[in-house]
């Protein structure tokens, strides 16, 4: 039998504290560190200001006061450029790979031509070689001076600087991270999923065992980075990522992470109107073949 999990048993006990609507000086205002005992973590919704490095750095510091573990919420707050230069970075990393491995293959192709008894096809193939890894060394040059660029506005992005002083502290104290509607890509996803298998990896500190990604335009392509992240985490218990914008061919990719998973208990995928029913229940039923406790929400 499944076991149901409900949110509530998760949720701290504690009061969170919670600011709304607020600028970035009023929100450092009341983030004293002294009282943090007193809630169970911090909800900062619909910020006013871009998310700074200083705001990151005072979330964090209130939740390492906070005992047992505490809960980041960041929600209904843009932490995106603002640009498509996740979507470029994402595809021009994609296609770095796939450039690297043409000129792999080239350099074989211009190897093996020495290895050929008929001067013509040695030649030919040795010709071929050289082509492609002309073409390939081009097109890598072009996309590295693209990806320099887009580097320096990543930098600036509210997401890359929350993240960048997650992966900073010295001992994680966040125990439940909410980033619902926070207009996060799948690139973003990229440094979020690292950070939180190099988190389990410490010593010290406590895990991020839930998630919550509601309401960000993940697509397709996230799910590739959140299935890898499912094979290789050993701490995550609830994954929540309902109108995410994903289709049965998401799905099933995602799902196919938990196969070999044995820490997560529930998987939210509700309100994805774009995934076919019978299709996923199809890619469910194949899961639960090898994982017997982890339950997937779909309707």
């Amino acid at each position: 039998m499944i076991e149901h999990v409900e949110p509530s048993q998760e949720e701290p006990t504690a009061p969170m504290l919670r600011l709304s609507c607020q600028r970035i000086k009023g929100a450092l205002s009341q983030l004293e560190v002294q009282a943090a005992q007193g809630f169970g973590g911090v909800e900062v919704s619909m910020l006013n200001d871009n998310l700074d490095t200083e705001l990151a750095g005072r979330l964090l510091e209130f939740c390492a006061a906070v005992p047992g573990g505490a809960c980041l919420s960041i929600v209904h707050t843009d932490l995106g450029s603002g640009t498509d230069s996740e979507q470029r970075i994402f595809e021009l990393t994609n296609e770095r790979l796939s450039r690297e491995s043409e000129k792999v293959f080239a350099e074989k192709l211009k190897r093996d031509s020495s290895k050929e008894k008929d001067f013509s096809a040695a030649a030919e193939k040795r010709r071929k070689g050289q082509a492609g890894i002309e073409s390939a060394v081009e097109r890598l040059a072009a996309i590295d001076a693209d990806l320099g660029s887009l580097e320096k506005v990543k930098l600036e992005t509210p997401w890359y600087l929350l993240f960048s002083r997650l992966e900073a502290v010295n001992r994680n104290s966040v125990r439940q991270l909410d980033l619902s509607n926070c207009g996060l890509h799948a690139t973003g996803l990229v440094m979020l999923t690292k950070i939180m298998l190099e988190l389990e990896t410490r010593a010290e500190g406590v895990k991020i065992s839930w998630l919550i990604l509601d309401g960000n335009e993940l697509t397709d392509i996230g799910m590739g980075v959140l299935s890898r992240f499912l094979r290789l985490s050993s701490n995550i218990c609830v994954l929540q990522l309902r109108n995410v914008g994903i289709t049965e061919q998401g799905f099933s990719e995602l799902v196919a992470g938990i196969v070999t998973n044995r820490s997560l208990r529930l998987l939210d995928v509700r309100s994805n109107g774009l995934i076919e029913k019978d299709a996923a229940r199809t890619s469910i039923s194949g899961v639960q073949r090898f994982n017997k406790t982890a339950e997937i929400l779909l309707t």
